[in-house]
């Protein structure tokens, strides 16, 4: 091989050392979006669980108010 062949080589191997970093670096910063969304879902099912009980409770005061004091 002649000098601007290896000289060329070198490029690519350093293109493809800069692209598999980047790869690798990716794909931790989507491991830790998803970690990040799936908190998210849990937050929301929380608040939503908690505002059920809440709308329970109030349903129930009121339909117990209303026959009690009929």
């Amino acid at each position: 091989m002649d000098k601007d062949t290896k000289e060329a080589f070198v490029r690519v191997e350093k293109s493809l050392e800069k692209l598999t970093e980047a790869l690798t670096k990716n794909s931790s910063d989507i491991s830790e979006l998803k970690a990040q969304a799936n908190m998210g879902k849990g937050a929301l099912r929380v608040i939503l669980f908690f505002g059920s009980l809440v709308a329970i409770v109030v349903s129930v005061i009121k339909v117990g108010e209303s026959i009690w004091w009929d």
